[in-house]
């Protein structure tokens, strides 16, 4: 075999075991340096012209050949273990296949490149990419990781993939709804742009792009392109049989059709993964693995859902108005205000302020099992040390008044001397040390604190005080949780309402069930789902490094730290909807351990449903199953004794309880042929239970039943309060419970007939908590505009001002100062029954949209403080039930002046006090909202919705930034951004512009989108009803990717100084190299004619040049324009400036080639050597080979292997000599019969 030039490894070769890499599927970052951390044992022998034909026909044969004893496959000049597999290398060209990279001791710039004819023939066969039956048990039997891939197909189409998406209508496109099937006949249209950016074209059709869409998917329009529906969100696009594979740099664009309407860019989930059948690789397209959702989401042009849409979009103008009205008599003492509201504050003409530097707790033994939480919080808000503490609060406890008698009332008497708080219980007392720290503005620019004397007499409006924490859909850390719970001590709430479990996660350890975690919070990309449950919501295909739920240890940690500071902890396991994380676990414990104890799911159920979040069956747990009642009993059981371990008692158990139903059940599909079946209708178990007692209706009371069954296990557990959703218990009565209270939180929206629920609701008996989307929903946007965050099937905005002018005991009264989700005016009459007796409120943080920390604090917060006002205190201006009162935009009942006061009070405190205490001493990064701006003769004014925060200015597209303090000449016609900040500068809003001139008609951004379409004008990014011309067609020569009118040069010879780098995946922007994710804007303000674009994600270090000046500066020296825009010295250049990258495809004169340095290839293709490009090449290259597609010009070439055929099916091998040799394929088969001779022989 050295003979051949041929090393092969014997058994046991340790650098061939040192490229097994066996490895779950884990985080997209590792995938990619996957190939770079791989070493080939043996590089390439280089060989004698006469030699190396018998060695390609051995790489022929060795096709189908397999070492059976050390299980190595063939794979170009090397054989290679098992489980790694042939990869086509993006550094290869031409058909060129790579393994691998070379060994340490060669350079990464040089892989293992050869010529085998195709890769689809080296590398597309069964036998070479199983690896046998050892390799496959690998994949199968993997100790609960992500199921293992032995190579990785994925992500080399992935990595050479650019995804963007464009918005295109909500209606008005001409596409029947109904024929569809959409519900209600509603519909829109995106469209979807894959970008290829390989140099060389793919053909293999074996792939499917996943991701997850919160709309189903109704039609691909494409003839390239079908769709499927997994589960839940999960859907995927596919090849057809017409799919002829992607050109090289080319794209695919087609329309894509949505049920119902799309209006927030936060519709689209990030990572969008390749799936590859031929070794179940999966990798994530990487310009979609990101936050930033305009790195694939062109931002949207319409904020309107249906032409009676009568939202007011957001722009810097009418948020300038809107804040203007909020604003108008801010005051500007806050000392005496507190958040919340105290029922009653006197405040003597003769009070006096002082300053103190910290506060001393006397008597807090008083406090106890609430002391160590207020001497925290103390010194939390405080930063002070004891000798520092100059203030006391004396603890007391003692009789209230009776006006405010309670378990958690106080009054508080503050004087210079000290501060007297009373209590009759320690509630009350914890409480009186909170609202001090309330009074305390902790702004690090003061030396002391500031207090007025005062006398505060307190009681809560509401027992119950509440915050929801959605963890179950995306997961909060332990230390988020208690870093809510400090907030809701700091503010008065006290009930935590813990989201543990939904559809798309477990998130508590269950000892017994361990599948709960171990399955049940993990997601990832396994189809069995014994491993993980599938991937939704834009998680990817692989599950986190990190753990996904709470151990044990960790939820008592947090029932002691709730408790610490009177927060009750609800734990909330959604049942019987909502359950496919709880359903799917315990289908894999049956399944690994044939342990049938805890299975929730009927197998032999064949009932056909669609959830509302698009799941099947798996998404209900069978209430029909003796099993299912184990699983309860066993979770009470558990969850009991962590609440005992935190020497607490379990007294409130969330059942959930929503949205047990078949959609294709609702009026909206009535019309249409789809499955209409009752849940549990082909359940056998189910059916049985109905034959054996003819009383119960369990398909069309699933829900009802469950709640009964829950209710029993409950009452037997002695829990003496059981939660749920409104719907969940629809029809039934208290006295049909066990249990001693039940209370339903309460969540119809006004406008969808909401007075009328909450009356039925309160005949029943249930105590009612106010937890109404339309204004108490945290994952609906602050405002209307396409860039905020949030669903909005229940509104269009949830601002601070609606959230503080809610008003829980009055329903009906909302409808005067709010309007409905298409921002009409409501008209809603009180029901002639005698008013709902409420228990309670809280703010709900659903957490489908919500990914990460910073997003669940932005969320969040400031809104959970207008919550907290709410609960705590009543409004003056909130009116009582009247019954027959009538509501209606156009009304006065409600003393909107006393309302516009109390909030621009509380909103003073808000933003000039406890934003900045919240985030400078609890670390919650809130929202900081965006301005409002006008300009006016050229004068821009500016405002903010929050008091005390900054606000700057930028003229150059935010490359600088200038203070806002007062209204400031920038001039007529300027483009402007601006933006706020806290007031130490640490958090920012989103940019906001005003008054651009060149895009006169629409309301925002005009941006060069490099996501956009190749030959797509520029963009209106908020309020425009701009038309787009149709998509690019599929697979057409296409100009660069950011070419458009104001960025590409035209005047020296038509060459375009923008283009691609394809190995790093990176635009060219101004002078500088920036990521494909970042926009680059057009520079306007650019002087003298000079070009500019924007280079990172704050649209800063706007880089503004002169093509043509460079190009003359060229000229000059001698050189020619193509010179000047492109190359210099053997390197690709532009503008002078000297890229960062060698390698780059470059566009000129209706070209394309690649540019390499001089111990580089520079080859076309095939184009041949006397093609204009190729010989500009050699004139600047004099090392250079060009080599005609059939071989019959080269020149010499000193780079140590070229290969070249083009679409031929000859091969060609250039050695060191520069000589280049011709073996056709039938030479090499002729020569086939003696090499087999010879290798049997030996």
């Amino acid at each position: 075999l050295s003979y051949f030039g041929l090393s092969l490894p014997i058994e046991g070769n340790s650098r061939a075991a040192d490229i097994s890499g066996r490895r779950s599927l884990t985080s997209p970052s590792r995938r990619r340096n996957s190939l770079k951390n791989r070493r080939t044992h043996h590089p390439p022998t280089t060989m004698k012209p006469t030699t190396y034909c018998p060695l390609l026909i051995l790489i022929l044969l060795s096709i189908l050949h397999k070492n059976n004893a050390a299980e190595y496959h063939i794979c170009g000049t090397s054989y290679i273990n098992a489980e790694i597999n042939c990869r086509t290398n993006p550094k290869c060209f031409n058909g060129e296949i790579a393994v691998g990279t070379p060994p340490d001791d060669c350079p990464d710039e040089m892989p293992t490149c050869f010529t085998i004819l195709s890769t689809e023939e080296l590398c597309g066969g069964e036998d070479i990419q199983t690896g046998g039956d050892e390799a496959n048990n690998n994949n199968n039997n993997n100790n609960g990781d992500s199921p293992l891939a032995t190579t990785e197909y994925a992500t080399t189409l992935a990595n050479n993939l650019l995804l963007s998406i464009q918005m295109r209508a909500n209606y008005n496109h001409g596409i029947d709804c109904a024929a569809h099937k959409a519900d209600w006949s509603l519909c829109y249209v995106q469209t979807f742009t894959l970008r290829y950016t390989g140099t060389q074209d793919y053909t293999n059709s074996n792939f499917r792009i996943y991701f997850s869409s919160i709309h189903r998917v109704l039609e691909v329009a494409s003839p390239d392109f079908e769709y499927g529906h997994v589960v839940g969100d999960l859907t995927y696009i596919q090849p057809t049989a017409l799919f002829q594979g992607f050109k090289a740099e080319s794209e695919e664009t087609f329309p894509v059709v949505f049920e119902y309407w799309s209006v927030q860019e936060s519709d689209k989930m990030p990572r969008f993964f390749v799936v590859d059948s031929r070794d179940d690789s999966t990798a994530v397209i990487p310009n979609t693995d990101t936050e930033d959702l305009h790195d694939f989401v062109i931002p949207y042009t319409s904020s309107m859902k249906t032409e009676g849409d009568n939202n007011v979009p957001m722009t810097a103008e009418n948020r300038y108005t809107r804040n203007e009205k909020l604003s108008e008599g801010f005051e500007t003492d806050t000392s005496t205000r507190i958040i919340p509201t105290p029922f009653r504050v006197d405040i003597s003409e003769t009070a006096q302020s002082f300053g103190i530097v910290g506060v001393s707790l006397i008597n807090a033994d008083l406090l106890g099992k609430l002391q160590s939480g207020a001497e925290e919080l103390v010194s939390t808000i405080t930063m002070k040390t004891a000798s520092d503490r100059d203030h006391v609060l004396i603890l007391t406890i003692g009789t209230l008044p009776n006006d405010i008698a309670g378990t958690e009332s106080y009054t508080m008497e503050i004087t210079a001397e000290g501060t007297t708080i009373t209590a009759s219980h320690e509630e009350g007392l914890f409480y009186g040390v909170m609202s001090f720290l309330g009074l305390l503005d902790t702004s690090s620019s003061r030396s002391t604190m500031p207090v007025k004397e005062m006398t505060i007499y307190d009681k809560p409006r509401f027992d119950y005080r509440g915050h929801q924490i959605d963890s179950a859909r995306n997961f909060r850390t332990k230390e988020s949780v208690m870093q809510t719970i400090d907030a809701m001590a700091l503010y008065k709430l006290n009930n935590l309402h813990f989201g543990l479990s939904n559809d798309e996660g477990w998130r508590l350890e269950i000892p017994g069930m361990e599948e709960l975690t171990t399955v049940g919070s993990r997601r990832c990309f396994d189809l069995s789902e014994e491993t993980c449950i599938l991937t939704q919501l834009g998680s990817g295909p692989d599950a986190s490094d990190e753990p996904q739920f709470y151990s044990v240890a960790d939820f008592v940690e947090i029932l002691k730290y709730a408790a610490a500071r009177n927060v009750k902890v609800a734990p909330e396991f959604n049942m019987p909807g909502h359950a496919r994380a709880a359903v799917v676990s315990m289908e894999a414990r049956a399944k690994k351990k044939r342990d049938n104890s805890y299975r929730l799911m009927d197998p032999e159920d064949e009932t056909e449903l669609l959830t509302v979040q698009f799941y099947d069956r798996s998404s209900i747990i069978n209430p029909c199953l003796d099993s299912s009642v184990r699983f309860v009993v066993k979770l009470v059981d558990e969850v009991v004794k962590m609440y005992a371990e935190a020497q607490l008692g379990l007294d409130v158990w969330q059942f959930g309880g929503d949205e047990a139903k078949n959609i294709l059940l609702g009026a909206g599909y009535s019309a249409y042929d789809l499955p209409k079946e009752l849940p549990f209708s082909k359940s056998p178990a189910c059916i049985k239970k109905m034959q054996e007692d003819p009383t119960i209706s369990i398909d069309t009371d699933a829900a009802n039943y469950w709640a009964l069954k829950v209710n029993q296990i409950l009452a037997q557990k002695g829990i003496r309060e059981m939660m749920a959703w409104e719907d969940g218990l629809n029809g039934m009565m208290k006295e049909e419970f066990e249990i001693a209270e039940v209370t339903v939180n309460f969540w119809s929206t006004l406008f969808w007939g909401g007075t009328d629920v909450l009356v039925e609701a309160s005949k029943t008996g249930f105590g009612v908590i106010m937890a109404n989307p339309d204004y108490l929903y945290f994952d609906f946007p602050y405002e209307v505009h396409p860039e905020e965050r949030g669903y909005y099937w229940g509104t269009r905005e949830n601002s601070v001002a609606k959230v503080f002018s809610f008003a829980p005991e009055n329903l009906p009264q909302n409808a005067e100062t709010s309007v409905d989700r298409d921002g009409n005016a409501m008209d809603i009459t009180t029901p002639d029954w005698p008013a709902p007796v409420i228990k309670g409120m809280q703010g709900q943080t659903w957490s489908e949209t919500v990914r990460t920390e910073a997003q669940h604090q932005e969320m969040t917060y400031p809104r959970v403080l207008a919550v907290a006002e709410r609960a705590w205190h009543r409004g003056s201006w909130e009116l009582d039930w009247t019954p027959t009162q009538n509501y209606h935009g156009t009304t006065n009942h409600v003393p909107k002046d006393q309302l516009a006061t109390d909030f621009k009070g509380f909103n003073t405190v808000l933003g000039c006090r406890e934003v900045r205490k919240i985030w400078q001493r609890l670390g919650i990064a809130y929202r900081v909202p965006p301005p409002g701006a006008m300009i006016e003769g050229g004068i821009l004014i500016a405002n903010t919705e929050l008091p005390c925060t900054r606000i700057q200015y930028s003229l150059d597209r935010g490359m600088n930034w200038s203070e806002y303090f007062t209204p400031v000449d920038v001039g007529v016609g300027k483009y402007v951004s601006l933006k706020s900040l806290s007031a130490d500068g640490g958090l920012e809003s989103r940019v906001v512009n005003v008054d651009q001139e060149e895009c006169l008609s629409c309301q925002g951004v005009c941006e060069s989108n490099p996501l956009m379409p190749f030959s797509s004008p520029q963009v209106c990014v908020a309020g425009s009803t701009l038309q787009f011309p149709p998509p690019v067609p599929s697979k057409q020569p296409t100009s660069p990717p950011l070419a458009s009118v104001t960025n590409t040069v035209s005047d020296s010879n038509e060459i375009n100084s923008l283009f691609k780098n394809p190995v790093g995946n990176e635009f060219f922007c101004g002078d500088t190299f920036s990521s494909v994710a970042e926009t680059c804007l057009v520079s306007k303000p650019c002087p003298n004619g000079l070009s500019g674009v924007c280079t990172d994600d704050n649209r800063q270090n706007q880089g503004c040049f002169k093509v043509s000046q460079c190009a003359a500066e060229y000229e000059a020296a001698g050189a020619t324009s193509t010179e000047a825009y492109n190359t210099q010295q053997g390197r690709c250049r532009i503008c002078g400036e000297e890229q960062v990258h060698s390698e780059n495809t470059v566009f000129f004169e209706g070209e394309e080639f690649l540019c390499r340095e001089f111990d580089g290839v520079f080859n076309e293709g095939g184009k041949g050597a006397d093609s204009p490009s190729c010989t500009l090449a050699r004139e600047l290259y004099t090392d250079t080979c060009c080599i005609k597609s059939d071989g019959s010009n080269s020149a010499p070439a000193p780079s140590p292997t070229i290969f070249d055929g083009g679409e031929y099916p000859t091969l060609w091998i250039m050695n060191t000599s520069g000589a280049v040799t011709k073996c056709s394929l039938t030479v090499a088969l002729a020569c086939a019969m003696m090499t087999s001779f010879f290798l049997m022989w030996f």
